[in-house]
């Protein structure tokens, strides 16, 4: 029997549709959204921000189980454009990385408040999610930063009762590489570290599904998008659910068109009940082999999981 606790369990379960399968819609994007909108002559302001992000929400947040967003621009306004059977995951980390003063190419993650896990039970937020990068060739000061990291947030997490996603972004020689993936999982499975799901880039290979148990403690993972192209993330749904994913929590790939034409709310809002919703659909349909979440090894079925009040 695998023990969780109830707020854990009940956050699992919202982030996933019946089916317990994660399709989830990520638009955490704060400094790359920025980018995107400069380069087709938009000026960022805040306002801008704030008005793509609750468009996105009150179109899209309909046809996916959860999505996730920041604390700075999306919330906590856009929780009056989430649709009501659609859970909610808070970001916690800052936009970026710090660079390491003493080794220039190591990064570190930061908090946005350092109150963040608080918060994100106090607004009712059905899990949380913070983003580290990672690299096994960085200096022993900046893993040593993001393990910490990572550890205090899983305790906190433990505290307040709520599903804590981490997402890994792997960078240096190997970035976005199977075994830099593997290696970076297998890290962070440790139970002191608290994490419930990992947000991982797809492996772009196949190869064998006992190895991504084995780094991931047989956990729950879903892959990114990383804003490529719709076709090519399409057919890593389809992989990456067949090596064991339950899901996907993926952004851009659904939304990015929509800064092509954001000066216009109307055209916005066009391209997303169209285009974007169609997108969705497709990334459904490719991830239908998706595994629950609850039958993931370190779970073993429903029935296995016994649950434990403190």
């Amino acid at each position: 029997m695998r023990k969780i606790s109830p707020g854990k369990l009940r956050g699992l379960q919202r982030l996933a549709e019946e089916n317990g399968r994660l399709y989830m819609l990520a638009l955490d994007q704060r400094n790359s959204l920025r980018r995107m909108l400069k380069d087709h002559g938009v000026e960022p302001a805040d306002a801008k921000m704030k008005e793509i992000k609750l468009n996105i929400l009150k179109t899209l947040s309909k046809h996916v189980s959860a999505v996730l967003v920041d604390g700075e621009y999306a919330l906590p306004e856009g929780f009056k454009f989430v649709h009501p059977r659609t859970s909610v995951i808070l970001a916690l980390e800052k936009s970026g990385y710090v660079v390491d003063e003493k080794n220039p190419q190591d990064r570190k993650s930061m908090l946005f408040r350092e109150d963040a896990v608080e918060m994100a039970k106090r607004w009712g937020c059905d899990a949380v999610k913070l983003l580290i990068y990672w690299s096994d060739a960085a200096g022993q000061e900046a893993k040593g930063h993001q393990k910490e990291l990572v550890k205090r947030v899983g305790e906190e997490t433990k505290k307040w009762d709520i599903p804590f996603i981490l997402e890994i972004l792997t960078y240096g020689k190997n970035k976005g590489g199977t075994e830099a993936i593997l290696s970076a999982m297998n890290v962070f499975k440790e139970e002191e570290y608290g994490v419930d799901l990992f947000k991982i880039e797809a492996f772009r290979e196949r190869l064998s599904p006992d190895r991504i148990v084995n780094a991931s403690g047989g956990k729950p993972w879903v892959i990114l998008s990383g804003g490529i192209d719709v076709k090519d993330f399409l057919s890593l749904v389809s992989l990456n659910c067949k090596l064991g994913s339950s899901g996907f929590l993926a952004g851009r790939v659904v939304w990015k068109g929509v800064v092509r034409v954001a000066q216009s709310a109307e055209r916005m809002e066009l391209f997303l009940r169209t285009s974007g919703r169609t997108v969705i659909q497709w990334l459904k349909k490719a991830g239908s082999f998706a595994i629950p979440w609850y039958m993931c090894p370190y779970f073993g079925g429903f029935e296995q999981i016994e649950v434990k009040g403190s």
